[in-house]
């Protein structure tokens, strides 16, 4: 494992709604750290409410070196778990550059939305068209069209080509 000696961004996971506690926390211990929020607006049975909820949920990002960043969650409490890399033998750092980028997008004020993340073999369901609710998975994608597999189990597996934008991530 590398020992960062200087600062880096950590993207570390946080339980469901702690965003802002895991942030007060981080704050009064002097870490520095992002956690970028977005106005929306949610009906409610009755009327429309705005509420402030984070862009990415359940995620924070830590700007410090490596000791630091072991000591928030071991010695200090903090109830975060680090994100592994990729490859699973590293903590996952965020580039400075991606960092500053997204800091960009967050605090523009341009409208933005933001995309799930979709691999191969993922299981993903038609959310709009004539093939609505068809449910399959995911061989390869790019930025205009997906490639999925529905499989008839024992008798014939059908190839798809789908806009990308129409594709949703299956609940079970």
């Amino acid at each position: 494992m590398l020992y960062y000696k200087s600062n880096v961004w950590f993207a570390a996971r946080v339980r469901r709604n702690q965003e802002r506690l895991i942030k007060e926390k981080l704050e009064q211990l002097g870490v520095e750290n992002y956690i970028p929020f977005r106005k929306e607006v949610r009906k409610r049975k009755d009327r429309k409410v705005e509420v402030w909820t984070p862009v990415i949920p359940n995620i924070v990002f830590i700007y410090a070196d490596f000791h630091t960043g072991m000591s928030i969650a071991n010695d200090y409490g903090v109830k975060i778990s680090y994100m592994k890399s990729i490859d699973g033998k590293s903590l996952l750092i965020v580039p400075q550059k991606q960092m500053d980028d997204f800091k960009l997008i967050c605090e523009s004020g341009v409208e933005y939305t933001l995309d799930e993340i979709y691999e191969k073999g993922d299981r993903v369901q038609v959310v709009d068209g004539s093939l609505k609710g068809v449910r399959g998975e995911l061989i390869s994608t790019d930025k205009n069209n997906s490639k999925m597999l529905i499989r008839l189990e024992g008798i014939a597996t059908f190839k798809l080509i789908v806009p990308a934008n129409i594709l949703s991530k299956a609940l079970n």
